[in-house]
């Protein structure tokens, strides 16, 4: 495991060496050398850190109010819809925050 990761995780766990809870397999397997206890398992209130996709539409507000509340999230997806998007031509000054160059 990166330093990255794992820094990460301890960051986001803040001490509290809780339960790391993890919605993917990949990921899991990652985690489980953070020092911490990793479980795979869908949003539980009793964690000390979430680690799931930026897909999930399940459990959105006690996840929202886990976070206010101290909890901590990792959050991991994909922005492959960002490169379909037409580049506008150099020239063309930016009109909205999705046209990037």
């Amino acid at each position: 495991m990166t330093p990255f990761w794992r820094n990460a995780i301890h960051w986001l766990d803040e001490g509290r060496r809780g339960v790391v809870g993890v919605m993917v397999d990949p990921a899991l397997k990652v985690l489980s050398t953070s020092g911490l206890k990793c479980k795979k398992t869908n949003f539980r209130k009793d964690l000390s850190v979430f680690v799931c996709t930026a897909y999930i539409t399940e459990h959105l507000e006690e996840i929202q109010n886990f976070v206010a509340e101290g909890g901590g999230l990792l959050i991991g997806g994909h922005a492959w819809y960002w490169e379909y998007l037409p580049l506008p031509p150099p020239s063309t000054p930016l009109r909205c925050q999705c046209d990037y160059r």
